[in-house]
């Protein structure tokens, strides 16, 4: 009998001794499912020095940590997503984006720089960089102070090349091409090419004379240059459109070993559901040809154009870093020089009412400086977006009504635009800041 209650009470404390251990085992498994660990580092932005001392807060909460003696950090958060104001004394306020997308952060803190108050311009002067009543505009492009025109005189066969500094004064051009150009295409490496439908032509400049060069098919063209839209010094960024341009993926490929390395993936999820419920949109988007039927012809158009409108989203370099402008979540995610995330932002639009967002991302290479447009009866309406916060300031509005190929460079915005009543007589205007 003693052995039988001996053994008893054994059996008895061990399944007790389990219980206690699930109970634990839940526990944990309960703080691992509301609780997110993440950990990181804050360097200053060009140096990479670690900062120490970095306040490190969260919106909406009492709670916060700060960074140790080499910058770096930890903590968790029980809810996401959370939005995380790092800050600390002479640097810029971050305020950070986090979410699942990953718990390893590397955050850039920029010196904050001693500004004037202010002043709201509310008249911009613009001025015309090139008219002429001989001459249309079917291109530019601007690179290093210079800006080139690709320019024709009453038809496209009759085309050529200029080159023309900031100041106005045509410095470089080239002889009547003896094909007909289509536009002008500046690739990731910096270089210049005049493509026509089947060929590209790379830019040399020799003095006052520009040569076409190196002419290739437009497919091999296209193959190696077009989908290719940043270099850093030992890799290149790459961009490929999927889904019937809903979603865009981008990768890098190391330039010594060739090694491919996925970086993101951006897709509009919410187009990408409306498709799957909808099958004969998926056959007409499926089908890249128009039909020929007027009424076919309406209805393929609708859904190419306007109601499955291919994504715009944009990877650029921005001084050391990349970023990607997520467009469709309304995010700024930032990757270091060979493509490891480091944090993000949420881009701040959605309480704007200056008219429909264009998703256009323009990037002044000169102050390293961002913005985007928005349209309002043909008005063109231009923010800048800050890059530690995600908000928007506007700086100004277009002279000219629905500008063309808007772009910005040493704090001047430089667009085309058709003279209304003259046919084939785009010009190329310019409006500073």
């Amino acid at each position: 009998m003693s052995r039988l209650k001996t053994f008893s009470l054994r059996i008895s404390r061990n399944f007790w001794i389990f219980v206690v251990i699930m109970q634990l085992a839940g526990v944990v498994t309960e703080a691992q499912r509301h609780y997110h660990f993440y950990y990181g580092k804050v360097t200053e932005q060009g140096t990479k020095a670690a900062i120490p001392n970095v306040n490190l807060s969260f919106a909406g909460l009492r709670k916060g940590t700060v960074t140790d003696e080499k910058g770096a950090f930890s903590f968790f958060i029980d809810s996401l997503p959370a939005t995380l104001i790092v800050s600390h004394v002479g640097y810029e306020t971050k305020t950070i984006l986090l979410d699942e997308t990953s718990y390893s952060l590397t955050l850039y803190l920029s010196r904050k720089a001693s500004e004037l108050q202010e002043v709201e311009i509310k008249a911009n002067v613009q001025e015309v960089f090139f008219k002429d009543e001989h001459y249309a505009v079917l291109d530019y492009e601007l690179d290093s102070n210079q800006v080139y025109l690709l320019i024709y005189r009453q038809r496209l066969s009759n085309a050529e090349l200029i080159c023309k500094n900031f100041a106005g004064d045509t410095v470089a051009s080239s002889m009547v091409f003896y094909f007909t150009p289509e536009k002008l295409f500046k690739d990731c490496l910096g270089m210049l090419h005049v493509l026509s439908h089947d060929s590209g032509f790379q830019v040399f400049r020799q003095g006052k004379v520009l040569h076409m060069i190196h002419p290739v098919k437009l497919k091999k063209f296209d193959d190696v240059l077009k989908n290719c839209v940043a270099t850093m010094p030992d890799i290149l960024f790459f961009q490929r459109v999927t889904d019937h341009g809903l979603g865009v993926e981008y990768y890098g490929v190391n330039k010594k070993t060739l090694l491919k390395r996925e970086i993101a993936q951006i897709r509009d999820e919410k187009k990408a559901k409306m498709l799957r419920r909808n099958y004969d949109d998926a056959a007409l988007l499926g089908s890249s040809r128009p039909p020929d039927s007027r009424d076919d012809f309406a209805n393929w158009n609708y859904v190419h154009k306007i109601l499955y409108r291919p994504i715009k989203t944009s990877l650029v370099r921005i001084g050391s870093y990349i970023c990607i402008f997520n467009t469709p979540d309304r995010q700024i995610e930032f990757y270091d020089s060979i493509g490891n995330f480091s944090y993000k932002l949420a881009l701040n639009i959605d309480n704007l009412k200056d008219g429909r967002w264009s998703n256009d991302i323009l990037v002044d290479e000169t102050k390293e400086t961002v913005y985007t447009t928005f349209l309002k009866n043909g008005i063109c309406n231009m923010y800048s977006i800050d890059l530690n916060s995600g908000n928007l300031r506007k700086k100004l509005s277009i002279s000219h009504d629905y500008p063309e190929k808007v772009r910005v460079y040493g704090e001047s915005v430089f667009y085309l635009y058709n003279i209304p009543g003259n046919p084939d007589n785009k010009m190329l205007y310019r409006q500073k800041f």
